[in-house]
């Protein structure tokens, strides 16, 4: 797969955390080129900000290690999680899978 990061926290592939280049977001500024990384996998997760800045009670955000935790369950579970955990922002969960 071929991505490119456009002011989103980095994808997970396969329960990893992707390293990509970062990026500015759509929009922002006219003519930006992005670079793109090839990864290989067969599980792709991408998220918003608002899953790992989710903030519960105590302020403890839900952060990138409970999201890497459970970056291989389904999109609907993810965001779930994250609610439950304390919602503050928009959560956009999309997951993608590879098939034969």
């Amino acid at each position: 797969m071929t991505i490119a990061n456009a002011g989103h926290p980095s994808p997970y592939c396969d329960g990893r955390e992707v390293t990509v280049e970062a990026g500015l977001p759509l929009g922002v500024v006219a003519g930006v080129t992005y670079e793109e990384s090839v990864v290989q996998g067969e599980r792709f997760t991408f998220v918003s900000d608002g899953v790992v800045e989710a903030e519960n009670s105590r302020r403890e955000l839900f952060g990138f290690d409970r999201t890497r935790e459970i970056s291989t369950k389904s999109a609907r579970e993810i965001a779930e999680a994250a609610k439950a955990w304390g919602q503050n922002d928009d959560i956009t969960v999309v997951t993608v899978r590879r098939s034969a």
